[in-house]
């Protein structure tokens, strides 16, 4: 299977509650107003590689403790997403997913991963709902509607 994707960028700090490399996704079809990834949605952009050549990618940095799946809307292409998850935790890596959805429509387009020990952001920004000062499992997020769960554990 090959992944498509915009870029891979090393060395976050403060998108997970580990160190990790984006992996921004394909594409995305949301119209959110104020988008701050809306020039990654240009087709020209997109990369394909393998999982394990991203992980391989990932792997490479030092520093990157795990991955972080945002920039763009992964659940657009489930079937990719699960298969990076996969190789990922299958490298001994975290995992954060970043999605606009809820828990019940997350888990709907993939089920699979309901039970994986990864964290996944759930919500849509909603700027009404901007905070400067929201946060979940170490994670500054942008609005209040928004909140990281571990799923990998029947504690949170």
């Amino acid at each position: 299977m090959e992944i498509r994707y915009k870029g891979i960028v090393h060395n976050i700090l403060n998108d997970a509650p580990f160190i990790g490399a984006v992996i921004i996704a394909n594409g995305c079809s949301m119209p959110c107003p104020d988008c701050i990834n809306e020039h990654l949605k240009d087709d020209s952009l997109t990369m394909m590689a393998s999982p394990e050549a991203i992980i391989r990618s990932v792997r490479r940095n030092g520093l990157n403790q795990g991955i972080i799946l945002s920039g763009l809307e992964w659940t657009e292409q489930s079937g990719e997403m699960i298969a990076l998850v996969q190789a990922a935790l299958a490298a001994k890596l975290e995992v954060i997913i970043y999605t606009h959805h809820d828990e019940a429509a997350f888990f709907k387009i993939a089920p699979e991963l309901a039970k994986l020990p990864i964290y996944v952001k759930f919500g849509l920004y909603d700027a009404a709902l901007k905070s400067d000062n929201h946060y979940s499992h170490t994670v500054k997020l942008a609005t209040t509607n928004q909140y990281i769960r571990y799923l990998g554990s029947a504690d949170d």
